[in-house]
């Protein structure tokens, strides 16, 4: 009897136990069903990060997978195919011995991309940002953030059209009569001097400044087809990333061309002017950061002219040699200020023709190289070189940091489009499309049946 119960003990406690080593046999099947999947998403998503668009790196030094794939039209579902491709090719490895951890890849989603677009811009702002910190890039364009509320202000004063309501004024002045030999009242003609520079401010400013036009490209772009222009993807969401403006101020004139640093193979070739005035050209956009520098000098000059005592007479005393005006008081202070805005106006000139040659100009001053005689001869002056002062490039600084933060990092990303499609051929690519980092769910089956779910996130940044 002893032995039939032992015999029966010994045939429940092998049989729990054979049921015991199944169940850990089956769960370590069911582990390293999962191991494995984990294993090749892991590299598998590595893979698509290491595919970045190395014409957009070595360009621009930024981390992003263009979703386009040089060619294709950009979607998400071209990141998800490059992904499954890679999964299922780690997962179908197989050895000599037929694995017990045999996984089927079922499906691959990437249901949230974050884009360089992303908030507006924001995403690309903090890569360009951190390559500058880690490069340790200096550039004279941040000493410009001391002036810009004082730049900002000059906005707000338009000394053209204070200088346009006196010659207005002028001209509602009825000329006085004179009796000539035959006994006839016949008009004295003003002839004042600040006509004919007042006649300029009609003239295209480049042609003015007498520039060489031999270096201004002709080509125009659409803006229609660049990312500022065109219904943006993938910027719902905001982005928590944060750059600092000095910083991303420094990567434009370090990755970017303007008038004074052609940068030779763009499709535009003043590509900070740009930024500064969004127009199609080299030409407009070189021509509306002259306005504008124009616009600026004039307000501070006539500010500063209109005030100068020494000036003020020698403008006085021209206006009274005119015979109109000796007639006729009431020409007198109206004649004076205008030939005093003429002078601030051929200043302005020759300072803007100055900085675009290469010179310095100060934001303040109080000395002049414009007088009364330039005014009758209608020349612009040349001013000798500065040490001191800003440059062009710091007075354009000034013109694409008053801009919003959305318009400056749109314009940017403009400029990244027009180059990296013209380097690559691709006309599809799109920086709302290029992808800094993505999360992916992999769904999975097992020998055994097991279903097996992953989600992972994985980027640069």
């Amino acid at each position: 009897m002893m032995r039939g119960y032992l015999t029966v003990f010994l045939s429940l406690s092998l049989s729990a136990l054979i049921g015991f080593v199944l169940f850990l046999t089956g769960n370590a099947i069911r582990n390293g069903g999962k191991v494995r999947l984990e294993c090749a998403t892991d590299i598998g998503m590595n893979s698509v990060l290491a595919e970045f668009s190395t014409a957009l790196q070595e360009r621009y030094d930024l981390f992003y997978i263009d979703a386009s794939y040089l060619g294709r039209k950009p979607s998400v579902s071209n990141i998800e195919e490059r992904l499954d491709f890679y999964i299922r090719r780690n997962l179908n490895i197989k050895s000599d011995k037929k694995p017990w951890i045999d996984v089927e890849l079922e499906k691959v989603t990437i249901p949230e991309v974050a884009v360089a677009s992303e908030g507006i811009g924001a995403s690309m702002k903090y890569q360009a940002v951190k390559y500058i910190q880690d490069s340790n890039i200096r550039g004279e364009e941040t000493e410009i953030f001391s002036y810009l509320q004082n730049v900002d202000s000059l906005d707000e004063r338009d000394a053209m059209e204070e200088w346009s309501a006196l010659q207005e004024q002028i001209a509602g002045i009825e000329l006085p009569r004179i009796l000539n030999e035959k006994g006839e009242p016949v008009e004295v003609s003003l002839g004042n001097p600040a006509d004919r520079i007042y006649g300029m401010t009609d003239s295209d400013i480049l042609y003015l400044l007498n520039l060489d036009m031999n270096g201004i490209g002709v080509g125009r772009i659409r803006k229609s087809d660049y990312i500022s222009g065109r219904r943006l993807e993938n910027v719902g969401k905001s982005c928590e990333k944060e750059g600092d403006n000095e910083l991303f101020l420094i990567y434009l004139f370090e990755k970017m061309g303007n008038y004074r640093k052609v940068r030779e193979d763009s499709v535009l070739l003043f590509q900070m002017e740009y930024i500064a005035c969004g127009e199609p050209s080299d030409y407009e956009n070189l021509k509306a950061v002259a306005d504008r520098l124009i616009k600026w000098r004039f307000a501070i000059n006539a500010a500063v002219i209109l005030e100068n005592g020494k000036l003020h007479e020698e403008a006085s005393s021209l206006a009274m040699s005119l015979q109109a005006v000796q007639i006729k008081e009431e020409f007198h202070l109206p004649v004076t200020l205008s030939i005093l805005y003429a002078c601030a106006y051929l200043e302005s000139l020759s300072e803007v023709k100055s900085l675009l040659s290469g010179g310095r100009v100060p934001l303040e001053k109080n000395s002049f190289y414009t007088g009364i005689d330039q005014v009758i001869s209608g020349e612009i002056p040349s001013i000798m070189e500065a040490d001191i002062g800003l440059n062009y490039e710091q007075y354009l600084a000034c013109i694409i940091m008053l801009l919003s933060e959305e318009e400056r990092n749109l314009r940017s990303m403009d400029i990244m489009e027009m180059d990296i499609r013209s380097l690559t051929g691709n006309p599809c690519f799109s920086m709302d499309f290029c992808v800094e980092k993505y999360r992916a769910q992999v769904e999975a089956r097992g020998i055994m049946g097991d279903n097996y779910t992953l989600t992972r996130t994985y980027g640069y940044y």
